[in-house]
């Protein structure tokens, strides 16, 4: 017999003998199992209601500005404002911080303006829509921003009139 011959022989040998071990391991050949079915489910916890208040409207709260209070439309260059290197961000009077923002659009159809939105925010700008009702309809109008420094703004301006082929308008925005 050859040498390679032996070798199968003894490797199917050991490989039935790890099969007679390890089969009967694995496998419960010893009949049926008993289900336990003596469990009994706990009582019913004693659960009481709890009943709360309505909530009551402070009467301190200044309702919030409306869109026409907010964005006071009319454009502003830069070439009208002082220096914008000594600026520095600034509250109104009512403790609210003031703002920037660019309306780099208006549109009578919204998916127009949601388009641009799309490709503002694929840019990385923060872009927004707010909508105007009119006598004409309504207009939906693309914003970028708010910003507190005004001069941060007017380099996204320049940025987004080249790329956008548009002229943005800069509007004030207070929260």
């Amino acid at each position: 017999m050859s040498e390679s011959l032996k070798q199968r022989i003894v490797g199917a040998l050991v490989l039935v003998a790890l099969a007679i071990v390890i089969i009967p391991l694995v496998f419960d050949f010893s009949g049926e199992r008993q289900v336990d079915v003596s469990s009994t489910i706990p009582p019913m916890p004693d659960i009481e209601a709890v009943v709360v208040a309505e909530p009551q409207r402070p009467k301190d709260i200044i309702p919030a500005k409306s869109a026409d209070e907010i964005f006071q439309f009319g454009s502003e260059s830069p070439k009208q404002s002082e220096s914008l290197e000594d600026e520095i961000p600034a509250l109104s009077s009512d403790g609210m911080p003031i703002g920037w923002v660019l309306q780099v659009g208006s549109f009578k159809e919204k998916a127009t303006a949601e388009d641009l939105v799309k490709k503002l925010l694929a840019d990385g700008y923060r872009a927004f829509i707010r909508e105007k009702k009119g006598t004409s309809g309504t207009l939906s109008r693309v914003f970028v921003g708010p910003k507190v420094l005004k001069k941060k703004l007017v380099q996204e301006k320049t940025a987004i009139d080249k790329k956008y082929g548009v002229d943005s308008l800069l509007l004030h925005f207070e929260p």
